[in-house]
């Protein structure tokens, strides 16, 4: 079974509940987990360096769960032109086997306007992706 989940955060209250989920079932399977941050880059140092507190504190919330859990965790904050990709490319460079992320839930209207990042993460990864809501 899966070894090594990769669990994309933003911070938000649906990624903190598909982290909580995710670590469960690390401790289930024995498996590791890496959280990851990802921010878009905007090549703007100030809006960039902007985000490094919300990412500090996203990912201590993984590492503070998986810690209780004895679930060990790696933690990344990335930075890439789009945050699928960068999503992709973390997991594929950890050596992870599975994504585990969290959805907003947003209408069908909201992902034509906004788009959605799970979406692309399971439209273009060849890895497992569980869509936590």
């Amino acid at each position: 079974m899966y070894k090594h989940f990769l669990m994309p955060t933003d911070g938000s209250q649906r990624s903190e509940k598909a982290i909580t989920a995710g670590v469960n079932l690390a401790k289930l399977l024995g498996a590791k987990v890496t959280a990851v941050f990802v921010s878009e880059a905007t090549y703007i140092d100030q809006i960039d360096s902007s985000r490094k507190p919300l990412a500090e504190e996203a990912l201590t919330f993984a590492t503070k769960l998986a810690e209780e859990a004895g679930v060990d965790c790696t933690i990344v904050s990335a930075v890439g032109d789009t945050p699928a990709q960068t999503i992709i490319e973390c997991a594929t460079s950890n050596g992870c086997d599975v994504i585990i992320m969290g959805t907003h839930g947003r209408t069908r209207v909201g992902k034509l306007l906004l788009g959605s990042v799970a979406a692309s993460v399971l439209a273009e990864c060849d890895l497992p992706v569980i869509l936590y809501r």
